[in-house]
């Protein structure tokens, strides 16, 4: 089961969605953790940002990183300029 030590020792790295037949990539930004998860473990919230010229729709999606790949139901939450910002939970 992943945790979110698994993840705080991604932030900053990238991982690839396949979609479409294409590889998007979404850069690993934030790990916050939810104080009164009943997940075993503990529960926690993973950000994502991608780029600005494709929307992932909401969906589970297999994520592919240098150390850790899982699928992960992924939602897109603000766009700006720069891309599209993304959430999974774990909780």
């Amino acid at each position: 089961m992943a945790s979110a030590s698994d993840f705080e020792q991604a932030v900053g790295s990238v991982f690839s969605v396949s979609i479409g037949g294409r590889a998007v990539s979404l850069e690993l930004t934030a790990v916050h953790p939810i104080a009164a998860s009943p997940r075993p473990g503990g529960g926690f919230t993973l950000l994502f940002k991608g780029p600005r010229d494709i929307g992932l729709p909401q969906a589970i999606y297999h994520l592919t990183g240098d150390a850790i790949a899982d699928d992960i139901f992924i939602v897109p939450v603000s766009v700006d300029t720069t891309g599209y910002v993304y959430e999974g939970v774990f909780n």
